[in-house]
């Protein structure tokens, strides 16, 4: 039985067979019984012969039914011997493929965000299912039929050789060509398998794509266009296949022609030569065992090419490195760690691109940072680099006053939790969904509802301070609804929803919402925000909106505009500097988009602010203390603040 998933994948193997080794028990017990099926099989060439003797010469009848009684124990102990060796060596195929797939799944999801924006999706899939199968092929009935190849040209030329070694040899003669069309039709058929791999990956790949777009595609009206890409890369793959099916039918006539030549010579030689008829029907019955063989070595052949053409794929897959490493440093508690966050000179460079310059800001424990800018300025870059979401410079980014590259990633990343506002659900209910955030701690539990159908607390409450509570009420199975695939049955501020309640969840000492509330309403942010500040108290909070009014109230407020820091301050600061802040503010007003603002106000007069450096403005002033009520002093305030929650993250 194959063992249970490893935690982590195995070193990278550079050849296929090295996925044998856990199991080389199983594949000798195989092999051995491989050999004996091939010894049992040599006794009924010589029963024949002796029958055709005792026919020919019309003495000793009475033998004959003790022959055939022979016969049938040895074709018994055959067929035992037969099932046995492929049960043991198919079995031990299927294990190494377990072992084969888990190790790929678990070097992929070591891979950084940007390999997979970079490769197809529909790719990587194919070499992980179709791929994989193949080189299961590879250990399976190739490797079978290797052993049996050899032993039976082997056991069977010893007797052949017993008989007559002259006529042996002439039998032989037509055969040392087998090698040298084996070598030549071998090119061709890892050729043709490696581009019948690819073409089976793109078209994955373009299926996958357009599952998952099929609204798009019914929208506008693209279902014609869609099929005709589709049918283009079917009829792709087709051609590739049977490129493939005519270098593989070619083969197999060609050895069957070359073992018929063996059989016409022995045929002549033992016409003109002394031996008996029964030796001559034992001969010929022994010269016929190797036409399967021969016929079996055209076919593994094809087998082997197929195999090595697709490990070769799932090579570039296992010898590559991921390009953000784990952090070399012990684990740490998550109750360990208070949440200050610190950036000494961020730069981050993509594509030759600075997408972050020099980036200088600290955000002390239990405050709530702003980030705003223009569209491209940076913003999801740089929340996505405070958890390795993309790598960042040694020594740049710093935790409670530990580099973040030294650390554990999930350390890190339990640390820190990341709300995306492309909100990603899986095909399963609600509570799983939100369950997500926090089962990586608890992998033993079962299911995301506590014992008695009652709701896990942790959920209620990541559900409450998300907003979703009146609408899983109005749902008829509420926490059990299934959101269909990528959360199709959802709205889009469902699903953001959600996926906020599933950062919520996993109680991280900082939340980062990345404009995770971009398609709710204004009012329903705000009640979300209120929430958030009674669920979120005592930790750090970071916040990208596009509306102002979300921002507004918090601690500090970072303005980015291509990539650097330009403004830092409070609301009041940034105003007066008349920057891109004041501008994007007033341009909101304007466009009547600053309703409803949402309460991040600070939760008491203790609550410290994020300390501003380098900014490009006019310098801030060292911010308004916590108690100070910022409603109090703005008059552009909503009417509505007055009646809002005033507690904030601490």
């Amino acid at each position: 039985m194959a063992s249970a998933p490893r935690e982590t994948p195995a070193a990278p193997a550079r050849s296929p067979w090295a996925y044998l080794r856990p199991y080389a028990g199983s594949v000798a017990f195989g092999a051995a019984m491989l050999v004996a099926t091939n010894v049992l099989f040599l006794a009924e060439p010589v029963l024949i012969g002796r029958i055709v003797d005792i026919l020919n010469s019309g003495t000793d009848y009475g033998r004959i039914p003790a022959l055939a009684g022979w016969m049938i124990a040895f074709a018994l102990g055959t067929a035992i011997t037969r099932i046995l060796s492929r049960v043991s060596l198919f079995n031990t195929a299927r294990k190494a493929e377990y072992d084969l797939r888990n190790d790929l799944f678990a070097h992929v999801l070591r891979f950084e965000s940007a390999y997979f924006r970079s490769h197809s999706t529909g790719d990587v899939m194919s070499r992980l299912t179709n791929d994989v199968q193949t080189v299961r092929a590879l250990w399976g009935p190739a490797v079978l039929n290797i052993v049996n190849t050899v032993v039976a040209f082997a056991t069977v030329l010893v007797m052949m050789i017993r008989i007559d070694p002259y006529i042996t040899l002439y039998a032989l003669l037509p055969y040392p060509s087998m090698v040298i069309f084996g070598r030549l039709f071998g090119k061709r058929l890892y050729r043709s398998s490696r581009a019948v791999q690819a073409e089976l990956g793109r078209m994955s790949s373009s299926v996958q794509e357009d599952l998952t777009g099929i609204g798009i595609i019914k929208s506008y009206a693209l279902e014609q266009p869609r099929q005709r890409k589709f049918a283009a890369l079917s009829l792709d793959l087709l051609a590739s296949n049977m490129r493939l099916t005519v270098v593989r039918a070619q083969l197999a006539p060609l050895l069957t022609g070359i073992a018929s030549i063996g059989t016409v010579i022995v045929l002549w030689a033992g016409a003109r030569g002394n031996i008996t008829p029964g030796d001559l029907a034992e001969f010929l019955t022994y010269l016929a065992r190797l036409v399967w063989p021969t016929l079996a070595l055209g076919w593994m052949l094809s087998l082997m090419q197929r195999g090595y053409a697709s490990w070769h794929r799932l090579s570039e897959i296992l010898q590559r490195e991921p390009g953000i490493q784990d952090g070399p440093g012990p684990d740490l508690a998550l109750d360990d760690i208070r949440g200050d966050l610190e950036l000494r000179g961020l730069t981050v460079t993509i594509d030759g691109r600075k997408v972050l310059d020099d980036i200088r800001i600290t955000l002390p424990a239990g405050t709530v940072t702003a980030v705003v800018g223009r569209t491209g300025a940076g913003k999801s870059m740089l929340v996505e680099a405070l958890p390795r979401l993309i790598d960042v410079p040694p020594g740049t980014v710093l935790l409670d006053g530990r580099d973040i590259t030294e650390l554990p990633l999930a350390t890190l990343r339990q640390a820190i939790g990341y709300a995306p506002q492309e909100a990603f659900l899986f095909s399963t209910t609600i509570a799983r969904n939100i369950a997500f955030g926090y089962e990586r701690y608890a992998e033993q539990r079962a299911t995301a509802t506590g014992t008695g159908g009652e709701v896990d607390p942790r959920l209620v409450r990541a559900a409450t301070g998300a907003g979703l509570s009146k609408d899983l009420s109005a749902l008829p199975r509420g926490y059990d609804t299934i959101v269909g695939e990528r959360g199709i049955t959802l709205s889009g501020g469902q699903r953001q929803r959600v996926a906020l309640a599933r950062a919520l969840a996993a109680a991280p000492k900082v939340l980062i919402l990345d404009d995770s509330l971009s398609s709710v309403d204004a009012e329903t942010e705000r009640d979300i925000l209120t929430h958030l500040t009674e669920l979120m108290a005592g930790r750090t909070a970071i916040l990208i909106s596009h509306r102002v009014a979300a921002v507004k109230r918090a601690d500090c407020i970072v303005c980015l505009d291509e990539g650097k820091v330009v403004e830092v301050g409070t609301h009041e600061e940034l105003l007066a500097a008349g920057g891109i802040y004041a501008e994007v503010y007033r341009s909101q007003l304007e466009g009547d988009d600053d309703v409803a603002p949402g309460p991040l106000e600070p939760p008491s007069a203790a609550a410290p602010v994020a300390h501003r450096e380098a900014a490009a403005t006019p310098p801030a002033s060292a911010g308004a203390s916590a108690g100070d009520s910022v409603a109090d002093n703005d008059p552009d305030n909503d009417p509505d603040a007055s009646s809002e929650h005033s507690g904030g993250p601490a």
